[in-house]
């Protein structure tokens, strides 16, 4: 193993961005790849000329105790905030209910804030699709849609991706584990 190996995680989501920071406050050098203009993955703002909608996830909920441990981080540094939406269901005869009492979470002031929190600091690379893994003794080689092969070979490639967008990179490389991914 190299002394001081490189990583690429292909994915700026939440997951994606939660592992590349462990690995860089851990010493690891890492490279996060997204396809998008910027970091957030499910939690994604558009934005246009005098507004911003949020169009992926609505609200997150913490239940794992790291996960908490993490979200008093963010609401330390004002990137995420309790929502006091009240929620009702309808089910499928048209009864009505209050959706259980759960606290829900939000990013302030947009969704992507905590996305945008964790990438601080991070070689976070955007507008690049990755199309191909290649293994090699050297190391791994990444190439994007946009640029071709990038210029550094990768210690270790971690895929953070939803595993429609995995199964093509992994199909080439191991059969059963995009058959898995299917």
């Amino acid at each position: 193993m190299n002394a001081n190996p490189h990583y690429a995680i292909i994915g700026a989501g939440v997951a994606g961005l939660a592992c590349a920071r462990s690995l860089a406050d851990a010493g690891v050098r890492v490279t996060v790849l997204d396809k998008s203009r910027g970091p957030g993955g499910r939690t994604s703002t558009r934005r246009g000329e005098g507004w911003a909608c949020d169009h992926g996830a609505q609200y997150f909920t913490a239940r794992h105790p790291d996960f908490i441990a993490e979200l008093a981080v963010w609401q330390a540094a004002g990137v995420a905030a309790p929502w006091p939406a009240r929620i009702t269901v309808f089910d499928a005869d048209g009864r009505r209910g209050l959706q259980g009492e759960e606290v829900r979470f939000v990013g302030t002031p947009r969704m992507t804030a905590p996305a945008r929190h964790l990438a601080q600091g991070l070689d976070l690379r955007v507008q690049l699709t990755v199309n191909a893994l290649q293994r090699y003794p050297h190391g791994w080689e990444i190439a994007t849609a946009e640029r071709g092969m990038l210029p550094e070979a990768f210690d270790g490639v971690l895929l953070a991706v939803p595993s429609p967008q995995a199964v093509p990179l992994l199909q080439p490389l191991s059969p059963a584990l995009a058959a898995a991914a299917q």
